[in-house]
């Protein structure tokens, strides 16, 4: 498993490196940040400076207009607004949300999932995804979300970077945003299989 758990944080590591646009991102974390060869519902928000957190990037939701124009709260007990506020990686499950996130709400009852996992990355950005299986026992699969969000808070620090420099001609030039000394160190650690720690 844990091969799996490395072949996908390689591939993911990869892509990430060449910055693409947070649509991309989105959707190619769509069908490939499940290690169980499954497609997961991904969401990318922005945490507004009134507390707002809004849905800038999603794929997967066959009513993807109505949880687009759906604005959360980071006073809200939902998974999002729990990981956003708390700066802490939530999960939540199908079976037992209601109970631990009374806030939740089913934006679409017909998409099947039975397991999410909300990533903060800084305080302005929040990712979610949702799996159609139960990830609750499955072996290490808190040291490969540890690991994704680490490639996600670097993603984000390089898009930040390429978005603010505001250059036409610096964006077409380089079609991969070189990442620093330290962020080409951490994601060497990352494919080597190494911890936060």
């Amino acid at each position: 498993m844990f091969e799996k758990y490395l072949e996908r944080i390689n591939g993911i590591a990869e892509f990430l490196a060449r910055t693409p646009h947070p649509d991309q991102v989105v959707d190619f974390l769509t069908g490939n940040i499940s290690p169980f060869d499954e497609v997961s519902v991904s969401f990318r928000g922005v945490v507004d400076p009134d507390g707002t957190i809004r849905c800038e990037n999603i794929q997967g939701f066959s009513k993807k207009e109505v949880i687009t124009t759906t604005s959360f709260h980071l006073s809200e007990n939902r998974p999002i607004s729990v990981a956003a506020r708390t700066q802490k990686i939530t999960w939540a499950y199908s079976a037992t949300v209601k109970e631990e996130f009374p806030d939740f709400f089913h934006f679409d009852k017909f998409t099947p999932w039975q397991s999410m996992v909300v990533i903060p990355v800084g305080l302005i950005r929040v990712y979610g995804f949702s799996f159609p299986t139960d990830h609750r026992n499955r072996e290490g699969i808190n040291s490969y979300i540890d690991a994704i969000s680490s490639l996600l808070k670097v993603y984000e620090s390089a898009w930040d970077l390429r978005s603010t420099v505001g250059s036409r001609s610096y964006i077409e030039e380089s079609e991969v945003q070189p990442l620093s000394e330290r962020q080409t160190r951490i994601l060497d650690f990352l494919k080597d299989g190494k911890t936060n720690k």
